[in-house]
Order: structure tokens, then sequence, then C-alpha cells
């Protein structure tokens, strides 16, 4: 239970560093370009996002079925 607990905080950890260091960079523009004429390109930021908040998601899911599971054993016994 620890170690699931341990790795999702450093997994997370993990994804707000490299989004903190990515997104800066994803936001400028290059020189010479237009604004209005930006493309799609940086959007895969925010379905990467998504994905690793569904991910996290199920797998505290999972994590709270597993004690439940735990809890109720301990309780029949």
């Amino acid at each position: 239970m620890h170690r699931a607990l341990r790795f999702f905080s450093r997994l997370t950890l993990l994804v707000l560093l490299s989004a903190a260091l990515a997104l800066p960079a994803a936001a400028q523009a290059l020189p010479g370009t237009d604004l209005g004429a930006e493309t799609l390109r940086p959007y895969h930021f925010v379905f990467l996002a998504y994905a690793l908040a569904w991910i996290l998601v199920f797998g505290w899911v999972v994590s709270v079925a597993r004690r439940l599971a735990r809890l109720e054993k301990h309780l029949e016994d």
C-alpha cells in the first residue's frame, strides 16, 4: 500500500516537473511567425495530461479497492 502511494506521488511529481519545464517552451511563439497562424501542435500536452489524470484516478480506485478488501477480510476474522 505504501509502495503504491509512494509510486503515484513520485509519478505525479515527475509529471508536474516535466510539464513545468515543457510548457513555457511550447508556449513561446517562433520568431517571425504570426500568432493567428499557430497550429494545434502544443495541444498534445493537454491530451497527455488527461491520459495521466485517468491513469492516476484508475490507480487510486485500485488502491482503495484493495484496502477495502483487506479491511473486509480483517473484519470477517
